[in-house]
């Protein structure tokens, strides 16, 4: 058994264990860390090809409003129903009940009809249904917790203790406002243990050089954990040196990059600029990689307030990016750019990345431009370009043809605009 695997079975166990202390709860959390959640995310998943006698359902859609969520998940559970229907030939209809009383959001779209399902279905009657929803983004965090606390209020006067509605936090920096309708728990990944456990499976050889180098990243990463900075430089520069002498120069690159994470966190600014350098005198030029490093570099600038050296590193990127045929990352980089002009003073600079970003798209296919970040890009263009109907008209009918006519999204309307 691999590591993760390892790590699976442990969730399993647990969530049994939840499950059985949560009864009266209507909503289940699993508070961790980021690598602990999405373990979680991943244990969820799992749950989809087991054979089990409860019913898991998997949302990531965008939330964008406590208005229309609910009908989102109805809709896309009324259209497999339909399907199956076809294929299975006579089965009970799937209706949406409408409660009498007035309701502040459309939670009840996503409990009614899962409450209809088990009383259709004799199968699954005793079953739990488990609703999972991790939207990839919130329009108004707001209006999520009122989304929330409604479904766990209706769930609740229905009496029925059989379905959950299923979310998960990150420990410190939270999203939603405490609910007591809701059951928490911990979700615990010793991820250095984890990482050991994961060498010593993929690499069974010992002594090596090659298990040398993943010793001195475990080792760091640890430390990192720990808040030990310096121990964590000292190993990181052995890891380094161990990747030159082997002529890994990924591992080398890595091993730089998680240096330069140590030197940010212990607030060491010289030593992180300084690495930087470094770095890229030993990355590949014109490699992904390479555009990668430029846009952290990007990042880390901005970080610190330096936002004309961040441009100027974002600027570089998209020219790499470019370069080497990668499209979705050059937009992201004028994206920024673009963002960060954002004032009334450089309104036309930033109309003018943001139209860079569409040349770019132009040149896409198409699932590549559909996982781009253009239709937020295009979103934000519309409106900063105000009483110009004729530049409206045309980014419109260019945006309908990509994605039909649903292609905006919700932006915040531009400072300048």
């Amino acid at each position: 058994m691999n590591p993760v695997d390892l790590e699976l079975v442990k969730l399993k166990r647990q969530w049994q264990k939840v499950v059985s202390k949560s009864e009266d709860q209507p909503m289940l959390i699993c508070i961790g860390e980021k690598h602990e959640t999405d373990l979680f995310d991943g244990f969820i998943k799992s749950k989809l090809s087991d054979d089990e006698d409860d019913v898991f359902l998997l949302h990531y859609q965008e939330f964008n409003g406590m208005d229309s969520f609910g009908q989102t998940l109805w809709d896309e559970w009324k259209e497999y129903y339909e399907i199956l229907a076809k294929s299975e030939g006579s089965m009970p209809a799937w209706d949406l009940s409408v409660p009498d009383q007035k309701l502040k959001t459309d939670a009840y779209k996503a409990f009614y009809p899962l409450l209809e399902l088990k009383k259709n279905f004799p199968g699954i009657q005793d079953s739990r249904i488990y609703l999972y929803i991790a939207p990839v983004r919130i329009s108004d965090i707001g209006e999520l917790s009122h989304w929330v606390k409604e479904w766990c209020e209706i769930c609740e006067k229905s009496g029925n203790k059989d379905i959950k509605l299923v979310w998960t936090e990150h420990h410190t920096y939270k999203t939603l406002p405490q609910n007591s309708s809701a059951y928490s728990f911990r979700v615990d990944v010793d991820i250095h243990q984890l990482m050991q456990n994961t060498a010593a499976h993929t690499n069974r050889k010992k002594n090596s050089a090659d298990t040398d180098f993943q010793q001195q990243i475990l080792i760091a990463s640890n430390h990192l954990s720990k808040g030990r900075f310096r121990e964590a430089e000292h190993a990181l520069k052995t890891a380094v040196k161990l990747a030159k002498e082997q002529k890994n120069k990924q591992g080398e690159i890595s091993a730089y990059f998680m240096l330069i994470q140590a030197y940010v966190a212990d607030k060491r600014k010289d030593r992180a600029e300084d690495t930087y350098r470094i770095l890229f005198e030993e990355v590949e030029p014109n490699s992904p990689l390479e555009v990668q490093m430029q846009m952290n570099y990007g990042s880390y600038l901005l970080g610190n307030s330096k936002k004309t050296k961040a441009e100027k590193a974002f600027e570089k990127a998209a020219e790499g990016a470019l370069s080497i045929g990668e499209h979705a990352m050059a937009i992201e980089c004028y994206r920024i750019i673009g963002t960060l002009s954002d004032t009334v003073l450089t309104k036309d600079k930033m109309i003018r990345y943001f139209e860079k970003c569409l040349e770019i798209a132009r040149l896409m296919e198409p699932a590549a431009r559909e996982q781009s970040s253009i239709r937020f890009v295009a979103s934000l263009l519309f409106l900063k370009y105000e009483g110009d109907n004729d530049k409206k008209t045309a980014l419109e009918s260019e945006m309908n043809t990509y994605f039909g006519n649903d292609w905006r999204v919700s932006v915040e309307r531009p400072k300048a605009g």
